[in-house]
């Protein structure tokens, strides 16, 4: 956990590669990116053939919004996997640590995140849909989005599943969350049971930012179980990252 104190001093470094890991895979960004803008546009033009209602259409802008930031998360989770066989060479020849190759992947798929968030933003006007948004949630709930990302990402790294089942654990995550449904036609019992899931506080808090306003922050039991789950993953990513360091040839000393 000292190690991810010391992060700011490494920041320099990762502003420099994440321009790099851009340039070299740019068709893997692009192609993600280009994943989100085509489900958006779609996703509007269907809705605007089917329907007018302000409802349907705040409920799109709803499900998209979780859309976005679940691509952020989905893919900085998927590359994660494959940092060490593809950039292990790295952290032994530069003695980095894990994390800073793990935030890069990180930032560029935030960049992603920013762009299609932008272009759900100019469609949404384009369309004269009104939401009650607050940018303060979605501030707080995209800090939260990250801060949980980095253990996750760093445990994934270092377990290193094969891309079939990762890609299969993703669907199933995103089955769980609020995206291809809305919290409103589900029995109360399994909601209470897929809101243990925390990728369900982070993605349900930042869509209810986006249209509802600040009814995301009075849920104090949630943002609770949530901080919880937080602190847990931080100790299961530095025990295994201590665990495994020797392993990887990864030693400071």
């Amino acid at each position: 956990m000292n190690e991810l104190i010391n992060l700011v001093k490494y920041v320099p470094y990762m502003l420099r590669n994440i321009l790099i890991e851009l340039r070299y895979h740019l068709k893997q960004y692009v192609f993600f990116l280009a994943m989100n803008l085509i489900v958006i546009f779609f996703a509007f033009m269907l809705l605007n053939l089917m329907t007018s209602e302000p409802i349907e259409k705040s409920t799109r802008v709803f499900q998209l919004s979780g859309y976005v930031i679940f691509f952020w998360m989905a893919g900085a989770l998927f590359i994660s996997n494959f940092i060490l066989p593809r950039k292990g060479f790295i952290l032994n020849i530069t003695n980095l640590p894990l994390y800073v190759l793990v935030n890069i992947q990180i930032i560029n798929f935030f960049i992603t995140f920013v762009i299609s968030l932008i272009m759900l933003l100019i469609i949404k006007s384009a369309n004269g849909i009104t939401v009650e948004t607050s940018w303060l949630g979605v501030s707080y709930f995209i800090i939260l989005t990250y801060l949980f990302l980095l253990p996750v990402c760093i445990i994934i790294s270092l377990v290193q599943q094969r891309s079939r089942e990762i890609a299969a654990g993703l669907v199933i995550l995103l089955m769980t969350l609020p995206i291809l449904w809305i919290p409103s036609s589900v029995p109360g019992v399994l909601l209470n049971i897929l809101k243990l899931n925390p990728f369900y506080f982070l993605v349900n808090g930042f869509q209810e930012s986006m249209v509802i306003g600040t009814s995301a922050f009075y849920n104090y039991p949630n943002h609770l179980l949530f901080l919880v789950e937080l602190i847990l993953v931080y100790i299961w990513a530095g025990y295994l990252y201590k665990l495994l360091k020797d392993e990887l040839n990864m030693k400071k000393h």
